[in-house]
């Protein structure tokens, strides 16, 4: 956390305010009354506490994220759970979101409250920072101070899914005619069996299902087919790594309803990952970890490659 508040109005008006208070408390004491005098030193000390007091408030005020998810998608919500001592309007500063005020107003040593994220690109996120203001006790003055908060658990904001590449066919080896994907699911069926978790809805047995009472399976005779590669080279410019990575997780998707075994291929910051993605998730935040590959340029960001 950072120890410095800093306030939300410039300096030179705080300055000023307190110069004159200043010389209106000399002022009262020098030429007044008793009952004046006290007045004085009562307005003052109030307005002192006031303008300054929010700083001592913000600089003993202790922040916490104890709850976060640990998978989002760029463009969506994301819901924090805050641990706070005191009551903060706070504001997420990276990524950003919607300002709110967290914590019970002094009745509680500390309190639970809720912030929204607004994450609007993909990524991987270890720390949040956020702005925490607060004007207490008496709202003259508000004080503001960035802190960074390491979350429970890494953030993995996904792309948005986009358009799949659009070329769903390639040329046999030696008709030259254009062929389907492989998919996971050829081969002759050979028996039926319980359904096992990682099985294709699309190879449900939906008769022997009935006469057995439980959910089965086609079992196919012949080995599944050589996975599907999806190789996926980001751009440096980000508006356009976003748009590919978007399209990658579509034809991702895709490829997996279809019932394909599918690789995937990125750049990541500890160098080339080529590993199988089961479902959108795992897709998403392998997508969420690539980053843009500058060592070569490639006319083609994104590449569909069967075995």
């Amino acid at each position: 956390m950072s120890r410095w508040a800093r306030p939300a109005r410039p300096w030179a008006p705080i300055t000023v305010a307190l110069l004159i208070l200043g010389i209106w408390w000399l002022v009262a004491h020098n030429g007044g009354s008793g009952w004046v005098q006290a007045l004085g030193d009562l307005v003052f000390g109030a307005l002192v506490i006031g303008i300054l007091g929010p700083a001592v408030v913000l600089a003993r005020a202790r922040v916490r994220i104890v709850g976060s998810p640990t998978d989002s998608t760029a463009g969506l919500p994301v819901e924090l759970r805050l641990e706070v001592s005191t009551r903060l309007r706070v504001r997420p500063a990276l990524p950003q979101g919607n300002e709110g005020f967290v914590g019970a107003s002094g009745r509680r040593r500390s309190s639970d409250g809720h912030i929204t994220l607004l994450p609007t690109e993909r990524g991987v996120h270890e720390t949040v920072t956020l702005d925490i203001a607060t004007a207490a006790p008496f709202a003259l003055q508000w004080w503001t101070r960035r802190v960074v908060l390491r979350l429970p658990v890494e953030l993995h904001v996904a792309p948005r899914k986009g358009r799949p590449e659009s070329t769903w066919s390639r040329p046999h080896e030696e008709s030259g005619e254009a062929i389907d994907w492989a998919q996971t699911t050829v081969g002759q069926p050979r028996a039926a069996r319980p359904y096992a978790p990682g099985d294709s809805r699309r190879q449900v047995h939906w008769r022997a299902t009935a006469h057995a009472g439980e959910l089965m399976v086609r079992e196919l005779e012949r080995p599944a087919a050589q996975p599907i590669t999806v190789r996926v080279t980001l751009p440096p410019e980000p508006a356009e790594a976003e748009r590919v990575a978007g399209r990658a997780l579509g034809t991702v998707v895709l490829l997996l309803e279809r019932g394909a075994s599918v690789l995937l291929a990125t750049e990541e910051r500890s160098g080339h990952v080529l590993m199988e993605v089961a479902d959108r998730r795992s897709a998403g935040r392998r997508l969420a970890r690539a980053v843009a590959h500058v060592d070569r340029v490639s006319p083609s960001f994104l590449v569909v490659e069967a075995q």
